[in-house]
């Protein structure tokens, strides 16, 4: 071999390691671009998907929730990432709609299976003078003990309220128990594992309907 080629070896082989780590850096930015681009995919098909609620998109921020559940326990909304949280405004004498829509959420939790580990059913009291959590207890285990049932001060419930959009008012009523209904919106507010709220589900969906949009989120 002559002295030219042995020359030539060395050369060639720093050469051969430039073109691998030139190559080596096209593929790792071609990985970035792929797996960048299949995420801005993933957001837009979650948007393209159908829905029978009212899908946000963009998502907002869920106003915060600290109340006592139907144990006395503090409920933090902060502390369920990680899960979906499903959140209805009613009350414990409510004469239709409040128990209705708590039997149809017994029948989205059997709807989804193994995946309502991963979903939290919320019930928060616009009543809070007569929900007390022995009420609230008394009331929600009808339907599923693992369901929260959430009362606070009437300004705590007030200012969840407003953030929330959510209108509520007593009125007098000699048929009601209590000598009053409480009027109030009746759409439930489903909040994602990012603590953002991301679907508005009015009053009538059906437990299939309703499951099938917390699928999507899941």
């Amino acid at each position: 071999m002559s002295k030219t080629a042995r020359r030539g070896g060395p050369r060639r082989i720093i050469i051969l390691l430039v073109v691998v780590l030139i190559m080596s850096g096209a593929y790792a930015a071609w990985g970035f671009y792929t797996i960048n681009k299949m995420q801005q995919e993933s957001a837009v098909s979650l948007a393209d998907l159908p829905w029978n609620g009212f899908f946000l998109d963009p998502p907002h921020e869920a106003p915060a929730i600290e109340l006592i559940d139907q144990y006395y326990n503090e409920f933090s909304l902060a502390d369920h990432r990680g899960d979906l949280v499903v959140v209805f405004f009613g009350y414990t004498n409510c004469p239709d709609v409040c128990p209705a829509t708590l039997v149809y959420y017994t029948q989205v939790k059997r709807e989804l299976g193994p995946l309502a580990e991963n979903v939290k059913f919320v019930f928060v009291s616009v009543d809070p003078e007569y929900d007390t959590p022995e009420h609230l207890e008394r009331y929600v285990s009808r339907f599923d003990s693992t369901f929260y049932g959430l009362t606070g001060t009437p300004e705590q419930i007030a200012e969840i309220a407003r953030e929330y959009g959510v209108y509520y008012e007593k009125v007098e009523a000699e048929t009601s128990p209590v000598g009053y209904w409480v009027e109030h919106i009746v759409f439930t507010y489903v909040i994602d594992q990012d603590g953002n709220l991301r679907l508005v589900l009015p009053f009538g969906l059906e437990p299939p309907q309703i499951a099938a949009d917390l699928r999507n989120l899941l």
